[in-house]
């Protein structure tokens, strides 16, 4: 975990580009999309909040996705089925 004065080192740096990377690379997600960005913020937040193995973090970024795909299919409405015409 970061305190106040203290930075994130090259080789986490680097790490946390993997995580992103590889998560990216697994949803189809352009490096340059805003889910890809949003992605990255969430993967450095937990990272700040002491999640810092590659694995951990990865793992924790593809459990976040699956919920997300869940919460997104639930935002959908219903399919509209056929409609039937008594003319």
């Amino acid at each position: 975990m970061l305190f106040p004065g203290q930075v994130v080192m090259p080789d986490e740096l680097e790490m946390l580009a993997r995580v992103c990377r590889t998560a990216c690379k697994e949803e189809a997600l352009p490096l340059n999309s805003r889910q890809a960005q949003t992605l990255a913020s969430h993967v450095l937040k937990l990272f700040l909040n002491g999640l810092t193995g590659e694995e951990e973090l990865l793992s924790a970024e593809r459990n976040r996705m699956k919920r997300q795909v869940h919460v997104d299919a639930l935002k959908q409405p219903p399919a509209r089925q056929g409609l039937v015409s008594n003319s």
